[in-house]
């Protein structure tokens, strides 16, 4: 989080480095969730359901960051003519996530938005830092190829990853026990339909 290379470099070095970087990935999902619970709360999903949806949201970003590792090297490998060890990228990935583990605090109305995109352009920079750091490219080419990696994991998930975004949507309607409602016209009328429940139930 502090742009540290001898913490990328220690990485290597570590037996259990692959477990340190599935538990960042894991704990940055997590607090995702979290600050995207509120969606969850509007839809009135049940306690044991909300914990469930939080948890299966944690697992759903660990693998669409697996997508974007996967991209990552396919785009560096066919741009640069590098051939690099898959391990080092996913190490480099996992520690880049770490500044995501504020994520919970896209929680707070009007900040939150701005805190995401924050967050974001500072994990994408450390993960230049540790791409570089990692595989010896240099800064300019680890940009790219964590940049390119992006866009092409976004043209993957529009159209050949269509079935594998409706099974995430699946996965998390079935978690919640409903249909989720998250644009932002239904939460709307959700919040005025509850409002108004609420008023009538008070009333009676």
């Amino acid at each position: 989080m502090t742009f540290n290379a001898e913490a990328f470099q220690a990485m290597a070095d570590l037996p259990n480095a692959n477990q340190i970087a599935i538990q960042v990935l894991l704990l940055a999902g997590f607090s995702q969730s979290v600050g995207q619970g509120l969606i969850l709360f509007v839809n009135r999903v049940k306690l044991i359901r909300f914990l469930l949806s939080l948890c299966l949201g944690a697992i759903l970003f660990v693998f669409s960051y697996g997508f974007w590792i996967v991209s990552t090297l396919f785009v560096s490998q066919i741009i640069f003519q590098q051939n690099l060890d898959l391990r080092l990228v996913y190490h480099a990935v996992g520690l880049a996530t770490a500044p995501q583990l504020l994520s919970f605090l896209i929680a707070l109305p009007y900040f939150g938005v701005p805190i995401q995109i924050f967050l974001a352009l500072w994990a994408l920079l450390v993960f230049v830092q540790g791409f570089s750091v990692s595989t010896g490219l240099g800064l300019w080419p680890a940009f790219v190829s964590g940049l390119l990696g992006w866009i092409f994991l976004q043209i993957l998930q529009r159209t050949l990853g269509r079935p594998i975004r409706a099974l995430g949507t699946w996965l998390s309607n079935t978690a919640a026990g409903t249909p989720l409602v998250t644009d932002l016209q239904g939460i709307e009328t959700l919040l005025e339909t509850g409002l108004h429940g609420d008023s009538h139930y008070q009333g009676k």
